[in-house]
């Protein structure tokens, strides 16, 4: 008879506001948790071979197509540290965030996973903990990563990120409103990286000064974000984003969206994640124009777009039990 036992767990995705690309060389990031979209992961107890039920697979995990990878490794790392048997458990999974398109798809997996068999077996889970799970799959999934989707994830915070060092949270004073466009083509975290890396080795003094840019301009958000400097943040954003363009990670799509949303009223507007594809954030002043913005993409192209008032971020700093929360910190 199959024990009647369940576990769930949550988990946001993430926004880079500043820094992609860059903090895998060193220099410094800031994301924040994309609290529109995430993804749930239930465990229900079964007298079968461990199975997965999502929009890639349905079934036992051994069969699942090589886009689980990362996932099936995870599973058997945490079971395996929990000395429980690769036997047994079915997890359902179930997504609103699209996936690959920067927005931190694969690590909220991760954690929304490790959060739903520490649930399931009723033990408590530490950030430090969750946050060392997530990179199992991430390393699996993007080769390099910096480890900054799956801290912020972990954490539900504005992040302030050095690769290999403690991230900081921040404080986000901001009254402003991020659009989030989908220009509804993947990207490729790992072929992205691989690009800029052999970049970087053919003009090493031009591209260091870019990531050198890049870091100061992440320094500079960090202040205008506790301070409710929109305009000049909106500024940073698109000195970023030109930086990025020179990295080689923008493309005709990513542009058009970029000049539609600065023509359109937004005081900033940049790529976000890996690029080639993916989303783009614009920053806007107000409701009105964050409303024509949206309207704007989507007619030019974008398939779905989300408006994110950055004054919910510090509502959700302030807020110890919000809906995505499942580990001590």
């Amino acid at each position: 008879m199959t024990i009647s036992k369940f576990g769930n767990g949550k988990a946001a995705g993430k926004i880079i506001l500043i820094g992609e690309h860059s903090v895998v060389y060193g220099k410094p990031a800031i994301a924040i948790p994309f609290l529109n979209a995430g993804i749930e992961v239930s465990v229900t107890a079964t007298e079968e071979p461990i199975s997965v039920g999502c929009i890639y697979h349905h079934g036992e995990m051994k069969s699942a197509p090589h886009e689980l990878d990362g996932i099936k490794e995870l599973i058997r790392a945490v079971l395996i540290s929990l000395n429980h048997p690769l036997f047994g458990l079915h997890f359902d999974i179930i997504s609103s965030l699209p996936t690959q398109r920067g927005l931190g798809s694969s690590a909220a997996v991760s954690v929304a996973l490790v959060r739903a068999i520490y649930d399931f077996f009723d033990l408590e889970l530490s950030a430090a903990q969750l946050n060392q799970y997530s990179l199992i799959s991430e390393r699996i999934n993007h080769g390099n990563p910096s480890g900054l989707d799956s801290a912020t994830i972990t954490l539900e915070r504005a992040v302030y990120f050095e690769k290999g060092k403690q991230e900081s949270c921040l404080q986000i004073a901001v009254d402003g409103i991020l659009v989030i466009a989908d220009s509804g083509r993947q990207g490729n975290t790992a072929e992205a990286i691989s690009e800029v890396k052999q970049l970087m080795e053919r003009n090493p003094v031009h591209l260091e000064g870019v990531m050198k840019r890049l870091g100061e301009l992440t320094d500079e958000v960090s202040v205008l974000l506790a301070h409710n400097e929109v305009k000049s943040l909106g500024f940073r954003m698109n000195e970023a984003h030109s930086c990025l363009v020179q990295l080689g990670v923008s493309d005709e799509g990513i542009e058009s969206l970029i000049q539609c949303a600065r023509e359109h009223g937004a005081v900033g507007a940049k790529l976000t994640g890996s690029g080639k594809g993916g989303c783009i954030i614009a920053l806007c002043e107000g409701v009105d124009q964050a409303l024509r913005v949206s309207r704007s993409l989507e007619q030019a192209g974008a398939i779905k777009t989300w408006l994110y008032d950055l004054k919910e971020m510090a509502d959700h700093e302030g807020d110890s039990q919000s809906a995505y929360q499942h580990c001590t910190h």
